[in-house]
């Protein structure tokens, strides 16, 4: 079982924005390349969703102290159900 507690921002989500970063400065391309560059879109679009809905579900975890992972978020041992 994995005992770590979710994160809103992990390393590779910073990867993910500075390759956002370079894909708008420089890559899209929508007179010449056009499909390749709605597929970059598409891709980082869904990043940024899940992105978002990782924050709203750990936002739950943390108000619901009846939520089974509440406890591993807080990292409050003390606060064990018997």
């Amino acid at each position: 079982m994995n005992n770590k507690s979710l994160k809103r921002w992990t390393f590779l989500d910073t990867i993910n924005a500075s390759l956002l970063i370079i894909v708008v400065l420089f890559m899209l391309d929508f007179e010449n390349n056009a499909t390749v560059s709605w597929i970059l879109l598409a891709v980082f679009a869904f990043w940024i969703v899940t992105v978002i809905f990782r924050n709203v579900f750990i936002s739950k975890v943390l108000k619901d102290p009846d939520h089974p992972m509440h406890q591993q978020q807080t990292g409050d041992k003390n606060n064990s159900k018997d």
